[in-house]
């Protein structure tokens, strides 16, 4: 059967569904990934083919309202006000890419940038619908620990669950709900599709979460059709060659810290930058940092602090102590498979929801979010997670976990399993 992957959004978006596609296509499905165009070399050189999304992430992303979005992300309502904008350009061309690409396919993998539309999508054309999310879903738990947002961290009450059906249930579809209706009555010639009407089908979707529940744990009182895998990394590059710079200033001092913000973008890099240099001078460590579609970096450094571009995490962080990043769930995954303290300065979305795991298992210090860095802070928490033994034992044991969940393997049986009904 013929699968589309839909990838919108950065590469920690993309990067995972790439790395299952690439392990559908090896079982003998043929496998297409609905992404940007700035993506769609590095999908085509693992032999995938590409369906190419009008919408150019990173350039939204470079955007004032993508700016705008990262900036207020720390606040729920700002950040809604800040993707509506968003969606009010760009919602309808997403969902005419994905409907074209659907055509040619006969199961639909989403994710939580597109259930609302794939809900959609799959029923009208008859596809196998499979939803996988990299964070947990927006469904109601009672669980604390295991809720995308919980209002008691530490218990399993009803009031989670109902702060759930409430407030978490309906966010994505007050965001995208609007536009999916305009594209149904526009397009499609169909009624209006309601929130009720929009939950009811996604609960009753097959849905995989790939991430670990060993960092973010499986609810129990989900039904069988949702299931927690562990996460989905692609093999490491072997054949990257480390530039002759890094491993210059890897070799003339004590193992340095990574620093890298992914594709979290923002108005001013250089006071940033300026930032970070003083926090990694106050901490007395070295460092690395990773420029990132912000472009961090650019300026005057010193000569604890390497600036580097794109580089394999996979590898890069066999050659560091500790991790500061944003909180992605793609560089979470890959940080702790690393066996690295983590730092997470969570700037929107889900990354906030990490950074509050990752420092309840010990894994890594309290998380400071964007709008709250200071230099004394992160200063601070980055000596912990270069000197604290608790700290860097939890990580290494954290290793052997993540590794014995096989999550790619497990996803691909239950996907395959469903293909089958």
């Amino acid at each position: 059967m013929r699968i589309l992957i839909i990838a919108l959004g950065t590469r920690g978006d993309v990067q995972p569904m790439l790395a299952l596609g690439l392990a559908l296509q090896q079982r003998g499905h043929p496998v297409t990934l609905l992404v940007s165009s700035n993506f769609q070399a590095w999908v085509e050189s693992f032999g995938l083919q590409v369906a190419i999304a009008r919408v150019d992430i990173q350039q939204l992303m470079l955007s004032d309202q993508g700016n705008d979005w990262v900036k207020h992300g720390a606040n729920p309502a700002k950040q809604m006000q800040a993707m509506r904008r968003l969606l009010e350009h760009h919602a309808l061309t997403m969902i005419e890419d994905a409907w074209q690409a659907a055509q040619h396919c006969d199961v639909l993998i989403s994710s939580f940038t597109s259930d609302t539309f794939a809900v959609t999508l799959a029923e009208v054309l008859g596809l196998v619908h499979i939803s996988a999310p990299l964070q947990p879903a927006m469904l109601a738990t009672r669980s604390g620990p295991s809720s995308v947002a919980p209002l008691l961290e530490n218990r399993d009450t009803w009031l989670n669950y109902w702060f759930g059906r409430l407030v978490i249930e309906p966010f994505p579809w007050l965001i995208g709900g609007k536009f999916l209706n305009q594209f149904r009555q526009q397009q499609l010639k169909l009624p209006a599709q309601t929130r009720a009407e929009y939950l009811q089908r996604l609960r009753q979707t097959t849905i995989i979460q790939g991430f670990s529940p060993a960092l973010i744990p499986h609810p129990h009182d989900w039904p069988a059709n949702i299931q927690t895998v562990g996460f989905w990394r692609l093999p490491p590059d072997e054949t990257w060659q480390m530039p002759a710079e890094l491993e210059q200033f890897l070799a003339a001092g004590p193992t340095p810290i990574y620093i890298g913000f992914g594709s979290m973008t923002g108005a001013n890099p250089d006071a940033f930058s300026e930032l970070l240099l003083k926090a990694v001078a106050h901490s007395g460590q070295r460092a690395i940092i990773q420029t990132g579609w912000a472009g961090l970096g650019q300026i005057e450094l010193p000569k604890t602090v390497l600036r580097i571009g794109a580089a394999p995490h996979e590898m890069l962080f066999r050659h560091v102590k500790a991790a500061v990043h944003h909180g992605g769930a793609g560089t979470t995954g890959a940080s702790l498979a690393a066996g690295l303290p983590t730092v997470i300065v969570p700037h929107l979305g889900d990354q906030l929801r990490w950074g509050q795991r990752v420092a309840a298992l010990g894994l890594g210090p309290k998380a400071i979010p964007r709008n709250k860095l200071t230099v004394e802070r992160l200063a601070w928490a980055i000596a912990q997670a270069a000197n604290t033994p608790s700290m860097q034992h939890k990580a290494q044991a954290m290793v052997n976990i993540l590794q014995a969940e096989q999550g790619i393997s497990r996803a691909v049986e239950i996907i395959e399993q469903r293909m089958q009904t």
